[in-house]
């Protein structure tokens, strides 16, 4: 359960299809608990279970069973801080609601990125690993997504 709503979304980013993607999922789940006692051999889960979801959807965009459309699900963030004032705290929504935008405006692959470094605190290394991609192509990403959030909160920030 720990692992389930990250890696549906992560699914979502490449299929696009809930019941595409909580079918992959699902498998993935299943042949881990097929092969459990195998666990423990595995040096990093994380980037383990990532890679599987991976492979499990290129596996379904290959058979045909689900097409590649354009709509993108909706990625949740917040920023969470407890505001003094009313002030405060219509100010902390505009940028929670700055930030979400900015997020989810970004490219794609640069949204799964930003996701899985900052939601899922993996790595760059782990980041590359689960999506088959360099580690440059993981660190441009990560800098793109930090350039364009970081111009969305610009008018947020106060001038020194």
């Amino acid at each position: 359960m720990h692992y389930y709503d990250r890696l549906f979304q992560f699914a979502m980013l490449f299929l696009r299809s809930e019941t595409g993607a909580e079918d992959v999922v699902a498998d993935v789940f299943f042949n881990i608990w097929k092969d459990r006692t195998t666990l423990t051999g595995i040096p990093n889960f994380q980037a383990y279970i990532y890679q599987a979801v991976r492979y499990g959807c290129l596996n379904v965009l290959k058979s045909g069973y689900v097409s590649k459309r354009s709509d993108l699900p909706e990625i949740e963030m917040q920023v969470t801080i407890a505001p003094d004032s009313p002030l405060d705290e219509l100010a902390y929504k505009e940028l929670s609601d700055a930030v979400q935008q900015a997020v989810n405006a970004l490219p794609e692959r640069c949204r799964m990125v930003f996701k899985m470094s900052r939601e899922d605190e993996m790595s760059q290394q782990e980041i590359a690993d689960a999506l088959g991609v360099q580690l440059c192509t993981v660190q441009r990403q990560t800098l793109l997504a930090k350039a364009k959030i970081k111009q969305a909160i610009e008018p947020f920030l106060e001038k020194k």
